[in-house]
């Protein structure tokens, strides 16, 4: 199985070359939130929009209640598009004292992992020392901040510190970022971008209006999680300069000097 091929679009001679990254990305990648969807949903999401799918994060702790669920991921990666156990999944096996269950079934499974502490109370140095375990074995997406209530954190310091424990990301929860009704906090963000190599912290951007912030903000290749299936396009659009959010700015930062 394959994901969409924009260049099988007869269209495709008329998009301008932004210099978006292409499969296989390591930064602007883009990370589906799966909050149930089914294999046709999936066989159509990835006929349309499977180019601009990195991984899909099947959300929350749901994971232990899908049905099929080596059967969709499986299917996931047939199309290239890589899966991720989300961040309450570990949260939730942290509280019950299943953490080496856990990590023996991702070994097995050879999914990517996210490790939280949005809700459940970790010790700093007890998630270290899990990031590192599960690090040894697949790929490590660190999530940093609440989603109850906002973490006083030292955000540069966390930041370092679960990347020099193995994370591959740090993942910025969208709450601390810009909490629905309320102002994007740029000096947060401006915090995390001087923290680390921006290719390697992925923002959760469930809202457009965040989507569009950080597409003008970082540029094309920003790393962005927690979008909805039906906003694939849309992100890729905001990306690209091919809505009308972003369609001026991105002809004036990577056109030509005159449009000929």
């Amino acid at each position: 199985m394959t994901g969409a091929n924009i260049h099988e679009n007869p269209l495709s001679p008329l998009l301008a070359d932004v210099g978006r990254t292409r499969k296989p990305r390591t930064h602007g990648i883009t990370v589906l939130i799966d909050t149930g969807l089914g294999p046709a949903r999936i066989d159509d999401l990835a006929a349309v929009a499977g180019e601009f799918c990195d991984r899909a994060k099947i959300a929350w702790v749901s994971a232990l209640i899908t049905g099929g669920l080596e059967a969709k991921i499986a299917q996931y990666v047939g199309y290239d598009i890589q899966p991720l156990l989300g961040g309450s999944l570990f949260e939730y096996a942290y509280v019950w004292g299943k953490v080496e269950q856990l990590l023996a079934i991702v070994r097995d499974l050879g999914c990517a992992v996210e490790i939280s502490d949005g809700v459940a109370t970790v010790p700093r140095r007890d998630k270290l020392r899990w990031i590192e375990a599960f690090a040894a074995h697949t790929t490590v997406f660190s999530e940093v901040g609440g989603k109850l209530a906002s973490h006083d954190l030292d955000w540069t310091t966390c930041i370092r510190e679960d990347l020099a424990a193995g994370a591959r990301y740090v993942v910025v929860e969208g709450r601390e970022v810009g909490p629905v009704g309320r102002e994007i906090r740029t000096d947060l963000v401006d915090e995390v971008l001087a923290a680390a190599d921006p290719g390697s912290i992925v923002f959760e951007a469930l809202e457009r209006y965040q989507q569009v912030w950080f597409v003008q903000r970082v540029g094309p290749n920003v790393n962005l999680g927690n979008i909805r299936a039906d906003d694939l396009l849309v992100v890729e659009c905001f990306r690209q300069g091919l809505k009308e959010q972003t369609l001026l700015q991105t002809r004036a930062k990577y056109g030509p000097a005159s449009t000929g």
